[in-house]
């Protein structure tokens, strides 16, 4: 693990953190592709694209009903808790998260954007209303239109929420501090927030296991982000 030198909290008004796959590994939360990954690149065609989801709603739904299953059962851990406790201190601080399961609330941030939506809720495939929360494991369908129902999460082949690109493109121009952790930033969209807070004049920090795949002015932390996140803010 690399050295830490704690950020003093009291030193930064708005703090935004992107965080993606690689916090929610200590809580059993495995990532979906990727070294120690669960899906192979055929996996994803067959089950996680917007495409899979036209041809067969069922398939695609019952690959998902483990994640929603697992991540409701889990506990949030070390590195969720810190980011939890970091909106304490700074009510201005918000999440940015790339995951879908919905750790982060559980651990009590209140200000988190889901950028990949949630397993916690689903969607009606007709979208005739609004997602809803919802904890059925089991393939059903719409109460309303009778549609299949699929989750509330983006799927590859699909675009972000713009409400939601256009919360983060607001945030990142007012944060004096950007924080990634547990994602390398190479996917897009969220591979572009690193230059938005750059240009912003925010202080740049990466926690991550690997270091980033490409040359940035930051700091950068190796590391596990349950180790790390809690000794990375200095709140005197």
């Amino acid at each position: 693990m690399s050295k830490i030198t704690p950020l003093r909290v009291r030193d930064y008004r708005n703090i935004v953190v992107l965080t993606g796959a690689g916090i929610s590994v200590a809580s059993g939360i495995a990532p979906f592709r990727g070294p120690g990954g669960l899906w192979t690149e055929k996996d994803i065609e067959e089950c996680a694209t917007a495409t899979a989801l036209k041809l067969n709603p069922k398939k695609v739904w019952d690959a998902f009903a483990f994640v929603r299953q697992k991540s409701d059962s889990v506990p949030p851990n070390a590195a969720h808790l810190a980011l939890a406790e970091l909106e304490k201190h700074n009510p201005n601080t918000w999440i940015l998260t790339q995951n879908i399961d919905g750790l982060h609330q559980k651990a009590g941030s209140k200000n988190v954007l889901e950028l990949h939506g949630s397993i916690h809720r689903s969607q009606c495939t007709r979208y005739c209303s609004p997602p809803f929360p919802d904890k059925e494991i089991a393939f059903h369908y719409c109460k309303k239109c009778g549609a299949p129902l699929r989750y509330d999460i983006v799927l590859f082949e699909e675009s972000l929420d713009s409400q939601i690109i256009q919360e983060t493109a607001q945030l990142l121009e007012q944060a004096d501090l950007f924080l990634v952790v547990g994602t390398s930033g190479i996917v897009f969209p969220a591979a572009g927030f690193i230059y938005n807070a750059q240009r912003a004049g925010a202080k740049i920090a990466v926690v991550n296991l690997e270091p980033l795949p490409y040359h940035f002015p930051c700091i950068q932390i190796n590391g596990k982000a349950e180790e790390i996140l809690p000794q990375l803010f200095d709140y005197s």
